[in-house]
């Protein structure tokens, strides 16, 4: 064990001996929760005069600051009364400030980092991690956005969250083996299972990273991109053909969710049968929701209705294959 992991397992235990057990919640401030639960980073959960509880999700910026500022206003606006933050992100405050209740973060793991302000236990505590890849907007610094929700069922089931964060992303075959790479380091360090997640470009190199023979257990690409929009596309048909290659090298093992959206201004077409004729091909355990019913564009799958439907059932096949609705 390194120095720095062990100095990190010292201050985590300290942290897990010092938090205080958590306030008794009413019933429907615990139904709440346990929807916010399954909602994604930066969040915030407060409780109002009356116990009920309101829930604040999908925040980006460094901290969770503006989550734990927005639930409030709502929570106040909302109740009419004096409102408490009970939660934030995945830690909670018994009364603590958020900033005081931090947790220390994890060792780096390749080019991955931990979610900020986040409460992990490391690869021997942990259920597995999840690693969520952005997606790209040019010449905006995408490392600070929120992940979406497709993270949450995971890390509600006890999975650390960390993220593959690309400043500027110009070297997607470069991307894709450091994010193979990383993965191994993970399995190296004792994580049970890993699962790759990602929208747009962080879903495109989350596939390829599975191509290169990441030993993940899971993808799930939500919108994968790469070449920007296609109105803008010289020739559609390398966009086209790079997926066809993506998908053709992924081989059996991990369990794969991908998904695609009707009037999606970055996708050239037909991707969603070269996934499906790749993978009866090649035997992939495979679920590719195409076109789901009141979700549209790029980004339809931001925000808390994408996750709130879709969200337990990517969970259950990416952990035991089963195929529910509204997935199947």
């Amino acid at each position: 064990m390194t120095s720095r992991l062990a100095r990190w397992l010292a201050a985590l235990a300290v942290t897990f001996a010092a938090a205080p057990a958590s306030a008794q919640l009413g019933a429907d401030a615990q139904k709440s929760y346990d929807d916010f639960q399954r909602l994604a980073p930066h969040r915030a959960f407060a409780i109002a005069a009356d116990g009920k509880g309101y829930p604040w999700a999908g925040a980006s910026g460094a901290d969770p600051g503006s989550a734990a500022a927005s639930v409030l206003k709502s929570c106040e606006e909302r109740s009419k009364s004096k409102c408490t933050l009970y939660a934030v992100n995945n830690i909670v405050l018994n009364g603590r400030d958020w900033k005081s209740a931090a947790p220390p973060l994890l060792p780096a793991i390749g080019r991955l980092r931990p979610e900020p302000y986040w409460q992990n236990k490391g690869p021997q505590a942990a259920a597995g991690l999840i690693v969520w890849s952005h997606g790209y907007m040019s010449g905006k610094d995408s490392t600070s956005s929120a992940p979406q929700g497709e993270v949450a069922n995971f890390t509600r089931e006890g999975y650390d969250l960390y993220r593959f964060d690309r400043e500027w992303i110009h070297d997607w075959p470069g991307d894709a083996t450091a994010l193979a790479e990383a993965a191994k380091q993970a399995r190296a360090m004792g994580y049970k299972r890993v699962v790759l997640a990602g929208q747009s470009a962080g879903a495109w190199v989350s596939m390829a990273a599975a191509a290169r023979g990441a030993p993940v257990d899971g993808v799930i690409s939500v919108a994968a991109a790469h070449h920007g929009y296609v109105r803008n596309m010289r020739d559609v048909s390398i966009a086209r053909s790079e997926w066809r290659q993506i998908v053709r090298g992924i081989k059996p093992g991990p369990r794969l969710v991908v998904v695609n959206f009707a009037n999606d201004d970055y996708d050239v077409g037909g991707r969603m049968d070269d996934a499906r004729s790749a993978f009866a091909a090649s035997g992939v355990q495979a679920l590719v929701i195409a076109e789901p019913q009141g979700f549209t564009g790029h980004g339809a799958a931001g925000g808390n209705t994408f996750p709130r439907k879709f969200g337990a059932c990517i969970h259950a096949f990416i952990e035991t294959g089963a195929r529910q609705p509204p997935c199947s």
